[in-house]
């Protein structure tokens, strides 16, 4: 025994627990040799380096399995692939974290620009959008609207809802004009339409669009229309289509009614003077 060590020499020099090394043992991974005359487990000289190896991978986040499959074949060809494999695994890992960054950077770029945004009609030019308006008679029916979802449903990994956090809603241009301001459709913006056939998909056009951020209730929506659509026509512009009002911060943001924030967004053209 002198030359071996006992689970619990082992398990303190390489800092783990006796029952991981038990279960290393029960799935075939590092199998100890043991004292007739005990039933201790001891393990040898070799055993101590084949742990710190299987330690190595695990450091690596590489699972068990991987690990023993590699440890029953081991040579060169199949140590460069477990690594290669992993290399991939950390690269698609690493810009997931690198999106997940920009995500947080831009919703506090938003949030942080908030103040200043408040109530000030800005004429903005905003890149096309591409997406689907949820086809509901009644955005209070929520049986209807369960049943909109569904139908589009392969959209909303893509979907701005997902990706950036953000809820669209929208009203038709001759509602805007005739002052009807509750008949809003749900707008599924796609960022990313690779792949995807896009001939049935709405399309809001790279354009001018009059803008404003207001903090409220819901209930301020049309009050907000209202003085949109009337800046619009004092200054000498039209409106050319439907518009978008973009949720930036709503009630699964905030439980106070009086933290939420959105923009309205109505795309328009200035009339030509004759």
């Amino acid at each position: 025994m002198k030359d071996n060590f006992l689970i619990g020499e082992l398990s303190k020099i390489f800092h783990v627990s006796t029952d991981t090394l038990r279960h290393y043992d029960k799935i075939g991974l590092l199998n100890p040799s043991y004292d007739d005359s005990n039933r201790y487990r001891f393990y040898s000289v070799r055993d101590f380096f084949k742990l710190s190896r299987i330690l190595f991978f695990k450091d690596l986040d590489i699972p068990l399995q991987d690990i023993k499959n590699y440890m029953n074949n081991k040579n060169t060809i199949n140590l460069v692939t477990i690594l290669k494999n992993k290399e991939k695994a950390i690269d698609i890992k690493i810009n997931k974290l690198i999106n997940l960054q920009k995500k947080i950077t831009a919703k506090l770029d938003l949030l942080g620009s908030i103040k200043q945004e408040l109530n000030v009609v800005k004429i903005k030019h905003m890149p096309q959008r591409i997406g689907i308006l949820l086809n509901v008679n009644d955005s209070n029916n929520e049986y209807e609207l369960k049943q909109s979802i569904k139908k589009n449903q392969e959209y909303f990994k893509l979907s701005s809802m997902l990706i950036e956090g953000q809820l669209y809603t929208s009203l038709e241009k001759d509602d805007m004009i005739n002052g009807i301001f509750y008949k809003f459709k749900y707008f599924i913006e796609i960022i990313s339409t690779e792949d995807i056939v896009t001939g049935h998909m709405t399309i809001f056009p790279e354009r001018e669009y009059a803008c404003v951020v207001f903090k409220g209730c819901y209930n301020d929506t049309q009050k907000h229309y209202k003085i949109l659509v009337q800046w619009i026509n004092e200054n000498g512009y039209e409106i050319l289509g439907d518009s978008i009002k973009k949720n930036i911060v709503d009630y699964d943001f905030s439980d106070s009614e009086n933290e939420y924030v959105s923009e309205i967004q109505i795309p328009i053209r200035k009339l030509s003077i004759k």
